[in-house]
């Protein structure tokens, strides 16, 4: 039995979006049905096993559905990392279309020199093609680590990766030599290594891009949980608080409130915050005037299940239409879906992205 699915993982500030589909090959466990088996052994058993998985990556224009698809590196069609994955645009002028883009992975790894932590920084350069490797060593404390589970920000010409128990690191993928800088959570908010803790904090707290500002906003675990809401100030490094709002005074309900699930920061409107409730509603919360100012469905996305944020922002500006995917130059390998979709019809290897299933005669 074939699994197929996919995920947008990372938008650029032009909209441009970092997909991934996926196929798994399952089969029945074999052991799941031996009645010869201790019963409690056989609850443990999964009564699937995966065969084979693979996965592929795509850079997508979502308004003229030109899609490319990037090369595979380090054996990561065989891992599903992607949400250490980000892409950023660069433009030729001030207003003109995207002449190139970047994708760039930062892993944490585990031991470095000396038993210090380090970074694998890789990158993949739509100009040249390919993806380049750079080990560097870690801005962070002695000692702490980078629970990376939230999306890849662009901001300042820089990509930002974060760890919602601690701050962000940021480097320029255009560069031949990045250099990482850190900034850490606003003054309360920093918390020891949250192992354990990292999946339901996710949920109460995001960073994102609003307004041309780079902002953070946290809800507390415990009523009336209380929404704070913080922009940085780029050149001291430092958080402003710009609000707080009980988050039990914006609903007119008798009895205890719902525990919101914080989805994400509005990246146009700089006061508003997307914020889930009863696993099925989503609310618009303005904070400057402390109101829900609309509510809309959430079509059986589950967030208590989501293991990051079920929104990706997304700003899709009037010249996207226009704007082709950049290549290597010289490269004509970017095509529409329609493209790919009747090109590789007699494929064996089939891909899902968002609504698509898509046949890819790579040689995968």
């Amino acid at each position: 039995m074939d699994v197929l699915g996919s995920g947008a993982h990372a938008a650029s500030a032009e909209g441009f979006l970092l997909l991934t589909s996926f196929k798994f090959r399952v089969r029945e466990h074999p052991l799941s049905k031996l009645n010869i088996l201790p019963l409690e052994v056989r609850a443990r058993i999964p009564p699937f096993e995966v065969v084979s998985q693979y996965f592929s990556r795509f850079v997508c224009n979502p308004i003229s559905g030109e899609m490319v698809r990037l090369p595979d590196f380090d054996a990561q069609e065989k891992n599903m990392s992607d949400q250490y994955l980000g892409i950023m645009t660069e433009a030729a002028g001030r207003n003109g279309p995207p002449e190139r883009y970047a994708v760039a992975q930062l892993t944490d790894d585990e031991d470095g020199e000396g038993g210090g932590r380090r970074f694998s920084w890789r990158r993949f350069d739509s100009e040249a093609g390919k993806w380049d490797k750079l080990v560097m060593p870690s801005p962070l404390p002695s000692g702490r680590r980078m629970d990376l589970n939230h999306e890849v920000l662009a901001f300042g010409g820089r990509l930002w990766w974060v760890d919602v128990s601690w701050g962000a690191v940021s480097a320029d993928p255009f560069s031949d030599r990045p250099e990482l800088r850190s900034i850490k959570l606003p003054a309360g908010s920093v918390l020891p290594d949250q192992k354990g803790e990292m999946k339901p904090l996710i949920k109460r707290r995001r960073i994102g891009v609003s307004d041309g500002r780079l902002r953070y906003a946290e809800v507390s675990g415990d009523e009336p949980f209380l929404i704070k809401y913080f922009t940085l100030d780029e050149q001291s490094g430092c958080w402003t608080l710009d609000h707080q709002v009980p988050f039990a005074a914006l609903l007119s309900r008798d009895g205890c409130c719902p525990a919101p699930l914080l989805g994400a920061i509005d990246p146009v409107k700089a006061d508003v915050l997307y914020l889930s409730i009863d696993r099925e509603i989503t609310l618009a919360v303005d904070m400057r005037r402390k109101k829900v100012t609309g509510a809309s469905p959430l079509n059986q996305v589950r967030p208590n299940k989501c293991s990051s944020s079920f929104f990706l922002p997304c700003v899709l500006t009037p010249g996207l239409a226009s704007s082709p995917i950049p290549g290597k130059k010289g490269d004509a390998g970017n095509k529409t879906l329609a493209y790919i979709l009747q090109a590789d019809s007699e494929s064996d290897e089939k891909y899902h992205v968002g609504d698509y299933e898509i046949s890819t005669g790579s040689g995968v």
